[in-house]
């Protein structure tokens, strides 16, 4: 059974290792999220800027394609940490997984062994039960 509890100590710490790692490509995530809406943010000002600023016109084309750029970059950035997600979601369920099967295999090995213990008490008990029946009949 102490083999069991430290498998599951031993899965407990690698779900936990999973869970940090999806914890940190959900920041990475949500970072580059804000990076995009402050880009779409600062597009929008420099878009209407130059609409009122007939002379910013000439500039704001490049300006423009290099923001989109940037979006589609960070854009296949997501979609690249979204595929490691999905992959990492799979491992977490997995450990998981197996880390229950472990804790259904010692509960039921504990189960087991309080049954044991239950039948030897009732022997034991049997066997003095029939001790003091033989002295009994004995005298």
């Amino acid at each position: 059974m102490k083999a069991l509890t430290t498998l599951i100590k031993l899965h407990k710490r690698q779900l936990d290792g999973l869970r940090r790692k999806m914890a940190s490509l959900e920041r990475q995530k949500s970072q580059l999220q804000l990076v995009s809406a402050r880009l779409s943010d600062e597009l929008a000002r420099e878009m209407k800027l130059a609409g009122e600023q007939p002379e910013m016109t000439q500039f704001f084309g490049d300006f423009a394609r290099r923001i989109k750029r940037r979006q589609e970059d960070i854009t296949s950035e997501i979609a690249a940490i979204d595929t490691q997600m999905a992959a990492l979601n799979e491992d977490i369920s997995a450990e998981f997984s197996e880390m229950k099967k472990i804790e259904i295999a010692k509960a039921a090995a504990k189960r087991l062994a309080q049954v044991e213990e239950k039948r030897q008490d009732t022997i034991m008990l049997d066997e003095v039960a029939e001790r003091q029946h033989r002295r009994k009949d004995g005298r």
